[in-house]
């Protein structure tokens, strides 16, 4: 008679609780994992701290991401070469002055934003024109 192999770790993904068919799917294209044992087994790419504010006269270009707290001052919208548009924006803490980015999704982050707002920003910070700019990749006020 042959040996059972099969284990708890080797149960598909769309078996657990909460996870299903769908979204087991979602497992399986996006993040390779097709059972418990891969899941369990699995370890996030990069760990960011999020509990974390830095100030903006602190932010260095080296710096890979960084969540900064402070008020929107200003915005505009900037028609590039072709058919491309960005909106940037600049953000104040007591420490200095932070121009925020955003390439893709700008007509509904521009109905969002208010000026004199306070908002927390997250993303990667390049030197450009010798200004911070903040690719921006999550906000929330």
């Amino acid at each position: 008679m042959p040996e059972k192999t099969d284990t708890f770790f080797d149960t598909p993904i769309e078996y657990i609780k909460g996870v299903g068919p769908v979204r087991g799917e979602l497992f399986k294209k996006e993040l390779g994992i097709f059972t418990v044992g891969d899941l369990l087994t699995s370890y996030p790419f990069r760990y960011v701290d999020r509990t974390r504010f830095h100030s903006i006269k602190d932010l260095v270009a080296e710096t890979d991401y960084v969540q900064v707290k402070g008020e929107l001052i200003s915005m505009e919208k900037i028609k590039g070469k072709s058919r491309t548009t960005r909106l940037t924006a600049t953000l104040k803490d007591e420490t200095g002055i932070l121009e925020l980015v955003w390439f893709q999704g700008i007509h509904w982050i521009e109905k969002l934003l208010v000026p004199g707002s306070e908002y927390i920003c997250f993303g990667k910070v390049n030197i450009y024109g010798g200004k911070k700019v903040c690719h921006t990749l999550k906000w929330s006020c």
